[in-house]
């Protein structure tokens, strides 16, 4: 779940909606300075699947214990995080592997911080072994704790694809002002760039160096509006938002 701040309330968006979003956004990736994922199908799957293992949490979503706000994706525990982390890069792994593994690495950066700050944490050492082992088997190379050399460079540029279109969607559906994308490619051969995206209202973007197809994107996504709240219990959050009114949030992106 997203919490975006509205007008003293805040539009909720689902993982997997944002999710999709990012999969637009990467869609129209590519121009005569950026090259296309590739391979193209498989990449963008990865992309718009990267969350699919969070529909069953936003189905039936929490609050935050402290506060009593619906649970943003960023407080929930270590634990909730990776079952849902797991269903994820397995959802599709029979049909998509290749997508599936580019989701597993993705989501193996998140638990190795999460092993930093909880190093003895059995739950997520487990999820980390299975990772490796799904990426092991998926991809035929072995990932290392530590090393992201060892990971061939297309793979790597692909990861990057998927981290890309994650951020810009998340900056769409949180309404950042400003935000910067370091070692974004370029190409296949190792040539990087750093996008600059800024907004004056949240909705119209503009990014700097451009890296898509077409001169301008229009692109949307629905949330539920709820009032600014703490609710008592899950229960009572999820009557309000079986009740609350669909938000469309209507963004354009534009040359810098």
């Amino acid at each position: 779940m997203i919490r975006r701040e509205n007008n003293g309330g805040w539009i909720l968006i689902t993982q997997h909606d944002h999710a999709i979003l990012s999969g637009q956004v990467m869609t129209s990736w590519g121009n005569g300075k950026f090259a296309k994922p590739d391979p193209l199908d498989e990449v963008l799957f990865a992309v718009k699947e990267h969350d699919s293992g969070w529909k069953e949490w936003d189905s039936n979503p929490k609050i935050n214990i402290e506060s009593g706000f619906p649970a943003n994706f960023t407080e929930m525990s270590p634990y909730d995080q990776s079952v849902i982390w797991s269903k994820c890069y397995r959802s599709h792994s029979s049909i998509h592997s290749y997508a599936s593994a580019i989701i597993a690495l993705h989501f193996s950066k998140f638990n190795r911080s999460n092993l930093k700050k909880d190093p003895n944490n059995e739950q997520l050492k487990l999820l980390q072994i299975d990772m490796k082992d799904f990426i092991s088997k998926e991809l035929n190379f072995n990932i290392s704790n530590s090393n992201s050399d060892i990971i061939p460079n297309e793979i790597k540029v692909n990861l990057k694809m998927l981290q890309i279109g994650d951020i810009i969607s998340l900056t769409l559906c949180h309404g950042w002002r400003s935000i910067e994308i370091t070692e974004t490619p370029l190409d296949y051969n190792g040539s990087e760039t750093t996008l600059k995206i800024e907004s004056e209202d949240g909705l119209n973007y503009r990014i700097s160096p451009y890296p898509f197809s077409e001169p301008l994107l229009e692109l949307s996504i629905s949330g539920k509006n709820v009032d600014r709240k703490s609710f008592l219990n899950n229960q009572e959050l999820r009557d309000i938002i079986e009740i609350s009114k669909d938000e469309l949030l209507a963004f354009t992106i534009t040359k810098g």
